[in-house]
């Protein structure tokens, strides 16, 4: 394993010396992007983030393949009238996140780096999730168009001693830039060209292991890409943009560091199976009926519902009746796998899966409590599940074992915004 697997860059960025407040540019990641919020973030300002994160096609033409190479031609046609600049100097872009989550402020601070992108038989990248296909040949396309890697992977260390977060959080001169996104959060970079603070981050970060948080099908696709790239350039140098990721890097330590759970809503069951469900839960379940709770705070109670057991949830059904659930320890089987001991693994594999059985049922996904809830009240669904957050220590674990989570197990939050720094993936130097 090589001692150092980060590197400065140099980044491309609005040109902060024109506009230090880049709130109307920036655009959330492609795969949280509706029809409806494109069209209001194209409306929003001729230079937003959006023609590039998720391009639409030219009106005129109808392959949809033209939107990539409208993406390439913006992203030229910006960097040649000077809305955006690349740095003169490889640099680290160090990023505050400040945002509100259940009445209360939290602070993220992550680094903007490239990290190299792992050979054959290296391993200090690791993934706690599987990645699919349709997205993957999405984002290659992009980066094939544009030669860039547009937004980043949000991706941590583990920082023992916590010297990343140290050094990350010594930055306090104002920002370069700072930006308000449409859920609240804001954000301040800043460009580092201390070369003292960018060895020290780089130190400390080490050889990793780096654990991807979100944006397991971008690492993906920046894989495949330099696969790619490489067969056709095989004489770039090792410092080529394509043979790295742009990654927004942040510590374990970090107290800013949230993972929210992805509830989980059940429809299409029918009377017989909604009777299926509550059978199944009583069997292996202990069932405590509650009073309906404000939806807001039902990540609190079931934290405060640990002691019913090792595993608890929620469940809140069209009849309007709401209850905790624990699983029956004696029922579950005995295993050392970190991804076994997971509460989302223990509902799925002992309840959610085997619905499959009962028709055409569909699971869905919702990061917000009272979404799901409403979801249940308007009839839309038949059951949501609420479960507790996947904490820190329980994504390393998997990571390190080299398992796979069920799908949506996490939701890491705040989303990383496109639009603060994307980086040349090109066959030049970085």
């Amino acid at each position: 394993m090589t001692d150092r697997i980060v590197y400065p860059f140099r980044g491309i960025h609005y040109d902060t010396a024109k506009t230090h407040d880049i709130s109307l540019l920036i655009a959330p990641p492609y795969d949280v992007i509706s029809p409806e919020m494109q069209g209001e973030l194209y409306a929003r300002d001729a230079h937003n983030f959006v023609r590039l994160e998720l391009p639409r096609p030219d009106e005129a033409d109808t392959e949809t393949e033209n939107r990539y190479t409208r993406a390439a031609d913006t992203l030229r046609s910006w960097l040649a009238e000077g809305v955006l600049v690349r740095e003169d100097a490889p640099a680290l872009y160090v990023v505050e996140t400040e945002f509100s989550l259940a009445g209360r402020t939290g602070r993220r601070r992550g680094v903007f780096a490239l990290v190299r992108i792992p050979e054959e038989g290296e391993h200090y990248v690791l993934a706690h999730e599987a990645t699919f296909s349709g997205p993957k040949a999405d984002r290659f396309q992009l980066m094939m168009a544009t030669q860039a890697m547009i937004s980043p992977v949000l991706a941590m260390c583990e920082d023992a001693e916590a010297e990343v977060l140290r050094a990350l959080q010594s930055v306090a001169r104002p920002p370069e830039a700072e930006a308000a996104d449409d859920g609240g959060a804001r954000h301040r970079l800043w460009i580092v060209r201390d070369q003292s603070l960018i060895n020290a981050v780089r130190a400390a970060v080490g050889g990793g292991p780096i654990y991807l948080l979100d944006g397991h099908h971008r690492f993906e696709t920046a894989r495949a890409y330099r696969d790619a790239v490489r067969r056709t350039h095989p004489t770039a140098p090792r410092d080529a943009g394509f043979n790295f990721a742009l990654m927004l890097l942040a510590s374990a330590r970090d107290e800013g560091m949230r993972i929210l759970p992805s509830h989980r809503l059940v429809s299409g069951l029918r009377r017989e199976g909604v009777e299926w469900v509550a059978s199944r839960l009583r069997e292996y379940f202990h069932v405590h009926p509650r009073p309906r709770p404000d939806w807001d705070r039902v990540d609190d109670l079931l934290q405060e519902e640990r002691a019913r057991g090792r595993h608890v949830f929620a469940s809140y059904c069209a009849d309007d009746s709401f209850v905790v659930l624990a699983a029956k320890e004696e029922l579950l089987p005995v295993s050392d796998s970190p991804v076994d001991q997971l509460d989302v693994t223990v509902l799925h594999r002992e309840l959610l899966d085997l619905t499959t059985d009962l028709g055409d049922v569909t699971i869905t996904y919702a990061a917000d409590p009272r979404a799901a809830a409403e979801a249940v009240s308007r009839g839309e669904c038949d059951f949501a599940f609420f479960l507790r957050p996947t904490t820190v220590e329980q994504v390393i674990a998997v990571a390190r074992a080299g398992e796979l989570m069920p799908h949506k197990s996490t939701y890491f939050y705040p989303k990383a915004p496109a639009g603060l720094v994307i980086s040349d993936a090109s066959p030049e130097p970085i």
